[in-house]
């Protein structure tokens, strides 16, 4: 059995959150929910907005890639409200 010890070691400083000298931007990301139910998170991407699924209902979705907030949130919305489950393996 392998036991880690000192592994704060690889952890980055406070002051290394920079990529080649330049500050690394923060991602935006809006949460998509529908009748209360969180179903994921739209996050800012080169094309558009990323969909990260967090139920399953809608987990087909998931690491899509959808021009605006707004199609993918319409999208989510008809999954969920389809009753549509992917299917387990």
């Amino acid at each position: 059995m392998n036991v880690w010890r000192n592994l704060h070691q690889f952890a980055p400083a406070p002051n290394q959150s920079t990529s080649a000298g330049r500050p690394v931007p923060m991602r935006h990301s809006r949460p998509i929910e529908v009748d209360g139910v969180f179903l994921g998170a739209a996050v800012e991407h080169e094309l558009g907005v990323r969909f990260i699924a967090v139920d399953a209902r809608v987990i087909d979705m998931d690491q899509s890639i959808w021009p605006t907030v707004d199609y993918a949130y319409r999208s989510a919305r008809q999954l969920f409200k389809s009753g549509r489950a992917a299917q387990p393996f």
